[in-house]
């Protein structure tokens, strides 16, 4: 996942418009945002860190290089997530694991029909 859709997806767990997610980055209006969710400019340093500066909540190594979760943990001094941020995190974390486990059973078909053939020799 590229930072793009990493952006929309924050975006949309913000439940909050693009321009109103540009507004809180200082920017009068969205046309910024908007071209870097549709691929058409990279954000720069200042602009990611204005996003975490205005969402102290956001992962950054998750929102960088999509690792972890999108929000940062309890523990975190910083975090402040609300319920319905960590249900997000829980889903979050569903999907990934579910897309590993269909990685891991491409996988193990794959072993079992060499192994078949192998037998078959």
């Amino acid at each position: 996942m590229n930072i793009h859709t990493r952006l929309q997806e924050l975006i949309d767990a913000l439940d909050i418009s693009v321009l109103e997610f540009a507004r809180q980055l200082g920017e009068r209006r969205g046309e910024k945002v908007y071209h870097i969710l549709h691929g058409r400019l990279k954000p720069r340093y200042d602009t990611i860190e204005k996003i975490l500066l205005a969402y102290p909540q956001v992962n950054a190594d998750w929102l960088l290089r999509g690792e972890g979760l999108m929000f940062k943990t309890l523990d975190s001094p910083s975090a402040a997530i609300t319920t319905e941020e960590r249900l997000r995190n829980v889903e979050y974390l569903l999907f990934q694991l579910n897309e590993r486990m269909a990685l891991l059973q491409q996988t193990n078909d794959l072993l079992r029909a060499e192994l078949a053939a192998l037998n078959a020799k």
